[in-house]
């Protein structure tokens, strides 16, 4: 056996051992590849057969976790040897974005269209300017801040619609009252954060209008591009802000369909 062959069955074990979980694992790695060499498909499919040989169930009937490897491997296979699965997982580094493509993809948008009104650039930007300086986004703020203890990367990483270079003076002003009325403790990690932030000039206007470039309409589907890239974009934002504003999007604007009467 090649070291090559050596790193796929242990890559290939591993998987096995976590429950065909492939979460923070090297797509590349399990199939014996490297992504920096940027196999094509050929070296895909021929990694993948030799794996496959080696760890089918058929040939390991005496190993109880072979039919999970070799799910896992099937898995793993079918990211890298899609090309759209494979540019997706590419990008963001995540088997679960990756894997909602094609038609899962369109089925997800299907049933968003079905579901709900048309989610444009225009209401995302009416969303931001409701949450933004609201009670709701204090609480947040001091959530997070709790959770982390102080550390505001996390915090504007979790908290939506928020840039640490526009709102890091607000957040700071809003854990320093509460640290101050003794609702919440102070950790050195947010006082080094916040010395530096104040050595910064604080926004005129840290709770005006942003600059956002409009999302051009396509002659194909018009304002139903948006909510498309929209969907795509939640790969490309910081996932859970996403999710974050998704749901309260979609709390706002639910258009849900009414029984027609027989």
């Amino acid at each position: 056996m090649g070291a090559s062959d050596a790193s796929d069955a242990s890559d290939a074990s591993s998987e096995g051992e976590r429950d065909d979980d492939l979460a923070g694992r090297d797509l590349y790695a399990a199939l014996g590849l490297r992504r920096e060499d940027a196999p094509d498909a050929r070296a895909v499919k021929r990694a993948y057969h030799r794996a496959a040989l080696r760890l089918h169930p058929d040939k390991n009937v005496d190993d109880p976790s072979a039919a999970s490897k070799f799910q896992t491997l099937q898995r793993v296979y079918g990211v890298l040897s899609d090309e759209r699965k494979r540019k997706v997982y590419d990008e963001t580094g995540r088997v679960d974005d990756a894997e909602l493509g094609g038609e899962e993809f369109e089925n997800l948008y299907n049933y968003y269209r079905s579901a709900y009104k048309e989610v444009t650039t225009e209401d995302i930007e009416a969303f931001e300017k409701t949450y933004r300086g609201s009670e709701e986004e204090r609480k947040d703020v001091l959530e997070c801040y709790e959770k982390y203890e102080g550390d505001m990367t996390r915090v504007f990483a979790w908290v939506m619609c928020s840039e640490e270079a526009e709102d890091g003076h607000r957040f700071a002003d809003v854990v320093d009252a509460a640290v101050k009325e003794g609702a919440v403790a102070s950790y050195e990690t947010y006082e080094a954060w916040r010395a530096e932030v104040r050595k910064r000039k604080a926004p005129k206007d840290p709770l005006g209008a942003r600059k956002t470039k409009k999302a051009s309409k396509s002659k194909k589907g018009g304002d139903d591009a948006d909510l498309f890239a929209l969907i795509r974009g939640k790969q490309a934002m910081r996932a859970d802000q996403a999710d974050n504003m998704f749901a309260a999007l979609e709390a706002k604007y639910a258009n849900p369909k009414k029984k027609t009467k027989k």
